[in-house]
């Protein structure tokens, strides 16, 4: 029972999440799992000052992937 309203309130949060968050926390959550495996010292300060792609280039990407699938 309680994995069911588990499982709930995650729909309900992710429902209220729009999508530039979840790409956000998408992002985060890449960056923490590469410090967390990161092997040396180096690695580490290249997982924290890698350039991530902003949400909105991110999404003029995808649009045009999606525009370019659809003419095709």
């Amino acid at each position: 029972m309680n994995r069911y309203v588990f499982i709930v309130c995650c729909l309900v949060v992710l429902a209220g999440c729009t999508n530039k968050q979840l790409y956000q926390a998408g992002q985060d959550a890449q960056q923490s799992e590469c410090v967390r495996t990161a092997g040396s010292s180096s690695e580490h300060r290249d997982c924290i000052t890698a350039q991530r792609k902003s949400y909105e280039e991110y999404e003029k990407e995808r649009q045009d992937v999606i525009n370019n699938n659809v003419s095709n």
